[in-house]
């Protein structure tokens, strides 16, 4: 037996949750994960990356612009008319795009840094989960589900992880979004596990917790920051807790 993080359990029978409430759930006998603020960032959305990305080379905007700016990216990106086939990349960099506009900073250059530099930090984080996910592939069936604009099995792909994973459910595939517990019907299908017997793993408490125990799954919130605070009122809404991903490395043999 050996502890792997605050909030799950391995022993030679599996996967156990361990609630933040006290108790022991399990086994889980699937998993299924979030990909954008989870698999690529461990708690940390894409609209809290972008913001520290224009920190980094200078730009500042009132919440009211910055947030009417992240809400230009996401929608160039879902209005894109070849949007279900785009890479890492070019999705980011229609997203920034917007974005600049929307703050009236139609810079080249700033532009240019700002892509890279935020496609090769997701590129490279999640190209880096592969250990954990081919782990955790040869005892539990793996699956995504994303809130995303139809190209998640591409970036899966991309990012080498495509051949880990038995079902990848895009919510424009699907025409369902998170934390409509309708998305995570195919993973039910793909993986062939009861859901009381399936994990979902998630950065958004109210997105990917909500569905999953809308769904009779259970919840596993990425905190990204440690142990929340004993009153946190979203405890009472996940399974188990953990800040990192990687604190599902399975320990001991398989």
């Amino acid at each position: 037996m050996g502890l792997s993080g605050s909030g799950v359990r391995w022993c030679a029978a599996g996967l156990y949750l361990r609630p933040p409430l006290g108790g022991d759930l399990g086994p889980v006998r699937g998993l299924a994960f979030d990909l954008g603020g989870t698999l690529d960032a461990d708690g940390e959305s894409w609209a809290s990356r972008f913001r520290g990305h224009w920190r980094a080379l200078g730009i500042e905007a009132e919440e009211a612009a910055a947030g009417a700016a992240l809400e230009a990216g996401e929608r160039a990106v879902l209005d894109h008319p070849g949007a279900a086939e785009l890479a890492l990349e070019p999705m980011v960099a229609l997203h920034i795009e917007a974005q600049l506009v929307c703050l009236g900073l139609e810079d080249r250059t700033l532009r240019d840094a700002l892509v890279q530099g935020f496609a090769a930090e997701t590129d490279r984080t999640l190209r880096a989960r592969r250990p954990l996910l081919a782990a955790l592939a040869e005892r539990l069936p793996l699956a995504v589900v994303s809130n995303g604009c139809g190209n998640t099995r591409v970036l899966v792909e991309e990012a080498g992880l495509g051949d880990l994973f038995r079902v990848v459910v895009d919510s424009s595939d699907v025409g369902v979004w998170k934390p409509d517990p309708g998305i995570l019907e195919p993973v039910l299908r793909g993986l062939a596990v009861p859901a009381d017997s399936l994990a979902v793993v998630g950065d958004r408490v109210d997105r990917d917790a909500a569905a999953a125990r809308a769904a009779g799954m259970r919840a596993v919130w990425v905190s990204g920051d440690g142990e929340p605070p004993a009153d946190d009122p979203r405890l009472e809404r996940v399974d188990a807790v953990i800040a990192s991903v990687e604190a599902l490395m399975p320990v001991g043999p398989a």
